[in-house]
């Protein structure tokens, strides 16, 4: 039986660079495809149907044919437009860095489902949020812990003892939280 030219997938807008006169390469973040590439035709266009629903950040189900050398998105639905992030800069700017990270730690064609789960509710979270700075702390452990990066935050590294509220150290080189005690053992 011959594999099927045409998936259906959602997909969250990374990155968009104009191509020829009306087409555009968009950079998706799929959540079975991790990062793919495709090419929107005529979305420049005036008249397109599919414009608004290829808009960066916005959450989107694509209908993507197989093509020679890039797919091409035949069909967009806008599923979440996340338009608290369009009217406010500095979300805009958290909903960057978002992308920014998961790009960083996804490769093109990995199946990336926690890690689109995790974009796709953090850009919600963005929306909904007044305390942009710990919701970004917030997506950035989910990540680390995610990708196998999350630091020791509740137990010292070199003893294991639970860490008390007083002041500590960090150990970038080793990962984790260090006690005082410790710290004052091991510099």
């Amino acid at each position: 039986m011959p594999a099927t030219r045409v998936f259906r997938t959602e997909a969250i807008v990374m990155r968009r660079q104009n191509l020829g006169e009306a087409d555009r390469l968009l950079t998706l973040f799929t959540r079975e495809r991790g990062k793919h590439k495709a090419i929107a035709k005529g979305v420049r266009k005036a008249k397109s149907r599919k414009a608004g629903h290829l808009e960066l950040f916005s959450r989107t189900d694509l209908l993507i044919a197989q093509g020679q050398t890039f797919d091409i998105v035949t069909q967009a639905e806008l599923l979440d437009g996340f338009t608290p992030l369009r009217q406010d800069l500095e979300k805009l700017a958290y909903a960057s860095h978002f992308i920014e990270l998961a790009d960083a730690f996804s490769e093109e064609g990995d199946e990336t489902n926690p890690l689109y789960a995790l974009l796709a509710g953090g850009l919600l979270w963005l929306c909904d949020t007044q305390d942009m700075r710990r919701t970004s702390r917030t997506y950035e452990l989910r990540l680390l812990d995610l990708v196998g990066y999350r630091p020791e935050l509740f137990h010292c590294i070199v003893c294991g003892e639970m860490l008390r509220a007083e002041d500590q150290f960090f150990s970038p080189y080793d990962g984790g939280v260090v006690c005082p005690s410790c710290a004052l053992l091991h510099p």
